[in-house]
């Protein structure tokens, strides 16, 4: 090795061990304000040492949280709940120029005044892309959590079928004979064009 490439090692070596211990200096340094500024924090609170430390081991270890009762239920009632694909609701619904439905005891004008936009939509569901099943249990769960929060009216987007199987539209038919299976729908009524139309059904669900 020359003369003057090992002066330049030796150099570059003495300027790392400078930066080092320049950074070992500053972090002494910090970690020295960090204690005078926690000694002066407890001083002001009158906290001698002696207790801080004494507190310190005495400190109980958080309780863990209580498991969540209430939302394991929600969600085994999802699991379990029975909800039919097979019934027969034809004779339930109103298919004059858009689908609508209204329990009985609801007064029949009811879907319509929903479809002009009476009561705002609080919550929206979209199905796109879930299975049967799937669209079946989160629909269930919507509609607790929904009605759980005081939401009155809420639309539920089911698709016009475009993207299934075979083209057909098996949510579009699926979901309303859930819905009239479920005592806390008290109406519902195909969306307006700006909500969906054809692709959505607006919901009117039973106060909490």
């Amino acid at each position: 090795m020359k003369g003057k490439d090992l002066s330049s090692l030796l150099s570059l070596k003495d300027e790392l061990k400078k930066q080092a211990e320049e950074k070992e200096r500053l972090r002494l340094k910090e970690e020295k304000r960090k204690k005078e500024r926690r000694a002066q924090e407890m001083s002001k609170l009158g906290i001698s040492k002696q207790t801080y430390a004494k507190n310190l081991a005495n400190i109980n270890l958080p309780k863990p949280a209580p498991l969540p009762l209430q939302t394991h239920k929600d969600n085994q009632a999802v699991l379990e709940d029975s909800l039919s694909d097979q019934i027969g609701i034809e004779h339930l619904l109103a298919s004059d120029d858009r689908i609508s439905y209204f329990q009985k005891g609801v007064a029949p004008n009811v879907p319509k005044l929903l479809h002009q936009g009476k009561w705002s939509i609080k919550g929206s569901l979209d199905l796109h892309g879930y299975t049967s099943d799937e669209a079946k249990q989160l629909l269930v769960l919507f509609l607790n959590e929904q009605r759980k929060a005081g939401h009155r009216a809420v639309r539920i987007i089911h698709g016009k079928g475009f993207g299934s199987v075979g083209r057909k539209p098996v949510l579009k038919e699926k979901v309303p004979v859930w819905l009239v299976q479920k005592k806390e729908v008290l109406a519902f009524v195909q969306a307006p064009e700006h909500d969906g139309g054809e692709g959505a059904l607006l919901v009117l669900l039973s106060a909490p």
